[in-house]
């Protein structure tokens, strides 16, 4: 008797030493809930009687690799159906191989000499676990329950073996639920998704977990491993630290890890360990899952389609939208919209994410994004601006947005979330009209008008930009921006300007608003295609691709206006609106060049008082020469209808005149605004090409009526006498009328008599109109000067040729020219 005390006492501190402090748990019916019809049902491995009503039944074994080191558990339940307690001091176990070996075991599950005591009518679950050879499989082991009995030699008596089947599987079919944590939990394992991101692989998994018991689970004891079919172990983070459910709840959690880039062809298992123990932590085994592949085309979101992420539980619909591409001789400049939508019901707290571009050849940059609210309403978009810049040379084909989520202070890494197909840019188009959708609107976008015009050493391109609105409902106006190239060369955006002709902040169904895109070039440059990129800008940032268009050298005109034409240049500008008509040009004689003086009739059709648009000029030849004008124009505001009389001349080389050119004429900027009166440009837009009228060019007899407008000049009489020697007095006199429409009259002219005897020139310059020494408006005046000069002897004896003149800048063409025989007396 003493002996067996004795032994049994030995016993008792044999297996105290090898158990690890864990909870024992009964086997309790979890409360009813509906049946999962794809539960995994594990099958009990076998029973072995322990007394002729009490049982201990195997429920699974399974392998768990630990720093290299293979360990096998097997999961029991001893069912005690005795009317008195079970003492599980009586029995141990141990596990041989079919080769031979023999490996001594450890308990989990009893903390103390009480446990070891298991009540009539209950059940107790541990586990038995020890360490194997590596290259064991679960069907080369079997369990041994062994009865103390000293009444055998060395007191082992085996009651019974528990081998494994060779079909014996504890993975957890694809597709298939399973009950963990003693069935209060039911789990399921999503497809597997890689993705190569840079040099490595990141790995995500879905566990789709709900807790089918009366109270609330921690899972937080749970560790999640990816394991290869080479028994490497991965762990993996979840996308939450706390993970409770509470009863009933259901919650879908991702779980990430990454790894090196050359494992995207191994065959994977999810493992799911549960931590246990007190200041030591010991991991155990709890269920494997079997893991399909989730393709690679199903791991990315299609171009503009939507993705669910889940966020703190929470739905939030993601989208990527609108992508532009401004490229240059460096870089490619990359800009997209990430659009996040609250689906759910609650405020969602937005994490912290970092994203990524994924060119086609695998490179990473990284974007920059707009800042986004902390917190996200339930029903509310906000939208993201996303922008990287990327080598000239990289190619934008099949482009990836990544988005990661930052590490917080308890993880370690940051793991891709979702990628994104990025939307191509919209194609560049040989049309001048495409459709534009934003969320305030429909709007037809058109592109027309692409002109060259002279500046200076450089050229100017403009082109008329028009918005219109399709919808059927007001809209605002969109505020646009462009980028330009010539011949795939961007033109430097200090350069670049949009004048508003209308500043409308919205439109009707059916209106329109007009913009004109304007850019200088050196103008030497020669190029055949232009290409113009709308953007949509809020908030100073370009956001979305309005349009992107191809003009051609060849599409560049330029209206032509001809005289008599019923057409007319008209010139628009917020608030203003006028047109031009060529009354008469006339060309003059200068001492270097000539000057062709063109007159215009500038109305003012508006509805409002207003200062008229300022105007650039130059005569434009045939062979391409631009010759700078000089405009003058009222500075006063004039009321609706008001006409103006206004001259454009210009300094003309001496084998040209007025036939040889039109008139380019366009509206006047300063630095991308409309100016008016005679403020200075620095660009000019809207322009057109003016024929002249026939100019006038027989010289008249000393009667004919001159037209010198706004006057109508004519001489009724003339004579001239010679008081005395050296001295002639030429008398003569005029009727002139004025036809004056005009509210301004802004051409100077003169007449010039001149009078030649002897080869030698003598002259009077008279102004027209109001002032001292002028010829008036009047019938029948006279008027007189007085020529002093020796050179003048002798001329009442051959007469002398008598040339009238009209003046402009000290330029005359000559009108009238007559010989002058008859003297009378000095008056």
């Amino acid at each position: 008797m003493k002996r067996k005390q004795l032994i049994a006492s030995v016993i008792t501190l044999t297996i105290a030493a090898s158990m690890l402090a864990i909870p024992v748990t009964n086997v309790e019916a979890v409360s009813s809930k509906p049946a999962h019809s794809k539960l995994f049902n594990l099958k009990s491995i076998k029973t072995v009687n322990l007394t002729s009503k009490s049982t201990l039944e195997v429920n699974d074994a399974q392998f768990y690799y630990v720093k290299d080191e293979k360990y096998v558990y097997y999961t029991v339940t001893v069912h005690n159906k005795d009317n008195k307690a079970l003492n599980l001091l009586d029995y141990w176990f141990n596990v041989k191989s079919n080769t031979g070996e023999k490996y001594s075991i450890q308990l989990m599950g009893i903390n103390d000499k009480k446990e070891n005591l298991i009540p009539s009518q209950t059940s107790k679950s541990f586990k038995i676990y020890t360490k194997v050879n590596a290259k064991l499989n679960l069907y080369n082991l079997t369990l041994n329950v062994i009865k103390w009995d000293f009444s055998v030699s060395g007191f082992e008596r085996t009651i019974g073996s528990i081998p494994i089947s060779s079909s014996y599987s504890n993975i957890t079919p694809v597709g298939k639920d399973r009950k963990i944590n003693d069935g209060k939990l039911v789990t399921t394992a999503s497809a597997l998704q890689l993705v190569e991101v840079g040099n490595q692989t990141e790995a995500m998994i879905s566990m789709f977990l709900e807790n089918v018991s009366d109270g609330t689970l921690s899972l937080n004891n749970y560790k999640y491993y990816l394991k290869t079919a080479t028994n490497r172990y991965y762990l993996m983070e979840p996308e939450i630290q706390e993970i409770s459910l509470l009863s009933g709840e259901k919650k879908k959690i991702n779980f990430y890890t990454k790894l090196p880039d050359h494992m995207q062809k191994e065959n994977y298992q999810l493992f799911i360990a549960e931590e246990v123990g007190g200041e030591t932590k010991t991991e155990i085994p709890v269920a494997y899952y079997s893991l399909m592949k989730r393709s690679q085309a199903n791991a990315i979101v299609n171009a503009n389609k939507n993705f669910a992420l889940t966020i703190n539980g929470q739905s939030v619909q993601s989208q990527l939208t609108n992508t532009m591409i401004d490229s240059n001789s460096e870089y490619n400049n990359i800009t997209m919209t990430y659009e996040l939508t609250n689906v759910s019901k609650k405020p969602v707290k937005l994490p912290k994410y970092n994203f990524f571009l994924s060119t086609s050849s695998k490179e990473i940059y990284p974007l920059t994004s707009s800042e986004l609210e902390e917190e996200l309403l339930p029903g509310i978009k906000r939208e993201i601006t996303l922008t990287a810049s990327i080598p000239s040379n990289m190619s934008v084909d099949n482009l990836k947005m990544l988005v990661k989520q930052a590490p917080d202070e308890k993880k370690t890494n940051d793991y891709l979330i979702a990628q994104y197909r990025i939307p191509a840019a919209p194609p560049v188009t040989t049309n001048d009209k495409t459709t534009y959708v934003n969320k305030q609107g429909s709007y037809e976008v058109t592109i027309s008008n692409f002109e060259r015009l002279p500046w200076d050493i450089q050229d100017i391109v403009n082109t008329t930009i028009t918005i219109k609105n399709i919808g059927d409902s007001a809209q605002p106006m969109p505020q646009i921006k462009a980028t330009t190239w010539l011949d795939g060369l961007k033109i430097d955006t200090k350069n670049t300007q949009i004048v508003q002709v209308q500043e409308a902040l919205g439109l009707q169904p059916g209106e329109s608003s007009t913009l004109i895109l304007t850019t200088k070039v050196s103008s030497d440059a020669k190029f055949e295609k232009a290409r113009v990129q709308l953007s949509e800008v809020i908030d100073d940032k370009p956001v979305n691709t309005v349009g992107n268009f191809m003009l051609t050298s060849k599409d560049a005109s330029i209206p032509i206006y001809q005289p008599g034409s019923t057409s007319y240049y008209t010139l628009k500008q917020p608030g203003v609106e006028a047109n031009l008509t060529v009354l008469d040009t006339n060309t003059y004689t200068g001492t270097n060049t000539n000057v062709v003086d063109t007159l215009l009739a500038y109305r003012n059709i508006g509805a409002r008082y207003s200062k008229l648009p300022a105007l650039q000029a130059y005569y434009y030849t045939e062979n391409g020469e631009h010759i700078p004008a000089k405009v003058t124009v009222v500075e006063s505001e004039v009321g609706p209808e008001s006409v103006n009389l206004i001259s454009i001349k210009g300094d003309i080389p001496k084998r040209y005149t007025s036939k040889d050119v039109k008139l380019l004429i366009g509206q006047g900027i300063a630095s991308g605004k409309f100016i008016q009166g005679n403020e200075k440009p620095d660009s000019y837009i809207n322009a057109a090409l003016l024929g002249l009228a026939n100019e006038e060019t027989e010289v008249g007899s000393l009667f004919k009526s001159l037209e010198l407008r706004p006057y109508t000049f004519r001489i009724n009489r003339i004579n001239a006498a010679s008081a005395t020697p050296g001295s002639v007095q030429f008398n003569f006199e005029y009727t002139m009328t004025e036809y004056n429409p005009y509210h301004f009259v802004l051409n100077k002219r003169n007449l010039v008599f001149e009078l030649v005897y002897n080869g030698k020139k003598f002259s009077k310059t008279y102004p027209l109109g109001d002032g001292n020494g002028a010829l008036a408006v009047g019938e029948k005046i006279r008027e007189s000067f007085l020529i002093e000069d020796l050179a003048m002897h002798g001329v009442s004896n051959g007469g002398f040729d008598l040339n009238i003149y009209d003046e402009v800048d000290g330029a005359k063409k000559l009108l009238i020219t007559h010989k002058v025989y008859s003297f009378g007396n000095v008056e």
